[in-house]
């Protein structure tokens, strides 16, 4: 059976790369984050839209469908539909109720989720918010992971370290 492997953690906390990494190591498909992209493209003061934020959600659900035809046991996700939620919450103070029932249904999409730990070196790029934000950011994820009653496993140290835990539970 196909399992879908979601890392979640705020920016800068090594998702991208440990997604690459794992996906190469099976040689199996990854997901990328559509968010930033999307950020990029299509922000105005630094900010996105609650319609263009539900959007973002439900192209990375399609992308994920798809990528997951693809795959042979895995398919290594990063970020999901609770991240874009918080992402609402954090800009708006309240979330759209369809964005809200994705991020509902995120909570039974996975079959493990892990937290990338914000114990790396921050990357400070135009499009991010700042390392204080980033560690905001992490205790809010970490917080409604645990609201939601979600089970997720933190990944700290370097890639190596990273990957032998997740390889472990895998």
């Amino acid at each position: 059976m196909k399992k879908n492997i979601v890392f979640m953690g705020a920016p800068s906390s090594g998702k991208t790369t440990l997604c690459k990494f794992l996906a190469n190591h099976f040689d199996e498909p990854w997901m990328p984050e559509l968010g930033k992209q999307y950020w990029i493209d299509n922000q105005l003061n630094r900010r996105l839209t609650q319609k263009q934020l539900l959007e973002i959600a439900q192209l990375h659900i399609l992308g994920e469908d798809k990528n997951m035809e693809d795959a042979k046991k895995f398919l290594f996700t990063d970020t999901n539909s609770i991240t874009t939620y918080m992402f609402a919450l954090d800009y708006y103070g309240q979330v759209d109720a369809e964005l809200t029932e994705l991020a509902r249904q995120a909570e039974h999409r996975y079959d493990h989720f892990f937290v990338c730990d914000i114990d790396i070196p921050y990357e400070d790029t135009w499009e991010r918010s700042g390392e204080v934000y980033r560690t905001r950011f992490q205790q809010l994820i970490l917080d409604d992971l645990t609201i939601r009653g979600i089970k997720y496993t933190i990944l700290s140290g370097d890639i190596q370290t990273r990957v032998a835990k997740v390889l472990s539970i895998l």
